[in-house]
């Protein structure tokens, strides 16, 4: 009897431990701080001059890198569709990207920013007409969600937590929606 209980319990604790380890990988991963206080692993193989940080979030400022963090370390995108005189942009890096929730929730992306003036094309790509817009993408460029406007910290946390529902559906994994 306690043979057959233990070989039960196996699937459970197997299933256990490997979800804590890819909660352990993912903290490690994003946009988000790294585990001591730096650069988070996704972007360690990006170039540093590409590095922005903007709030507790760190961007990669060239959308071919970005992408390919992303696709590297099978992480969505967060692109954040900003402008030098976009006033609300500011305002909303300033409240939401300093915000504990949402640099949580990044871990589980790779972010990028996209500078509206220097990059009109991808604007025009993705349909961006006003700022800023946070467009997630999955790394091969799937949509996964869209946010128009400024926006507070729990309407981007929403937004982050929807992106990561719809990115583990398309790929078939699962994610840590926090």
């Amino acid at each position: 009897m306690i043979a057959r209980q233990k070989t039960w319990m196996l699937p459970i604790w197997t299933g256990l431990a490997a979800s804590l380890c890819a909660l352990a990988l993912l903290a490690t991963y994003g946009c988000g701080l790294g585990p001591d206080g730096t650069v988070p692993l996704a972007l360690k193989e990006v170039a540093p001059h590409l590095i922005e940080r903007h709030g507790n979030l760190y961007f990669v400022r060239e959308p071919v890198a970005g992408r390919y963090a992303a696709a590297t370390h099978g992480l969505p995108c967060l692109l954040f569709f900003t402008a030098e005189w976009c006033t609300y942009c500011y305002q909303m890096e300033d409240a939401a990207f300093s915000d504990d929730a949402v640099s949580a929730l990044a871990e589980g992306f790779v972010c990028i920013l996209v500078d509206a003036d220097r990059e009109p094309q991808l604007c025009e790509h993705y349909g961006v007409s006003g700022f800023p817009t946070v467009q997630f993408i999955a790394a091969d460029g799937r949509a996964l969600h869209r946010l128009v406007g400024r926006q507070s910290a729990a309407e981007l946390a929403t937004g982050m937590r929807a992106a990561s529902k719809r990115y583990a559906w398309l790929t078939g994994g699962s994610t840590t929606v926090r």
